[in-house]
């Protein structure tokens, strides 16, 4: 891994930001829907 590209470092950190957001809204929502299926 090089230095040469300070801007890749960057794009792969607001993608892993974006990627644990969208896994930790998955893992708070999918709860929810398993248990409203599970009640009905």
């Amino acid at each position: 891994m090089s230095n040469s590209d300070p801007n890749e470092d960057k794009n792969l950190i607001k993608v892993d930001a974006a990627t644990l957001t969208a896994i930790i809204v998955a893992l708070l929502l999918l709860p929810l829907l398993l248990t409203g299926f599970i009640a009905q």
